[in-house]
């Protein structure tokens, strides 16, 4: 469940970072072309498709590879978790395994975490690389 709560906050930097770009990209076009998304529009989309909105609008594509294999082991995770909760014997060997499985993954996922905010507050602040 602790892994999975810090998915959402993924999603949840995602979705935040995608919202400040919209309202970038908004002010930056200054009604020369109507540009209507907003954060709200990402508000319920699955973290694949939040992922691919980052990707269109974020030049660290370190960050994007980390995001998208990430988000390959969440449903990885998510469905071995499932199977753990519904009841299914499983030997002492294979609780190992998995703990193992899932502590590495919360380890990269936090470090992930960490690189997302950080570009996050790049964009808020409005520097770019290119900028510095």
């Amino acid at each position: 469940l602790r892994i999975l709560g810090n998915f959402q906050l993924l999603e949840f930097a995602l979705k935040q970072y995608i919202g400040i770009a919209y309202r970038e990209i908004n002010a930056l076009t200054d009604g020369k072309v109507p540009f209507k998304f907003c954060e709200v529009d990402v508000e319920n989309f699955p973290l694949e498709r939040l992922a691919n909105l980052f990707s269109k609008l974020n030049n660290n594509t370190q960050l994007q590879k980390r995001i998208n294999k990430l988000r390959e082991s969440r449903n990885h995770m998510a469905h071995q978790s499932l199977l753990i909760v519904t009841g299914r014997r499983i030997d002492r060997g294979e609780v190992e395994d998995r703990y193992m499985e899932f502590t590495i993954l919360e380890d990269k996922l936090t470090e992930c975490l960490g690189e997302l905010i950080q570009e996050l507050k790049t964009l808020a602040n409005g520097k770019t690389k290119e900028n510095d």
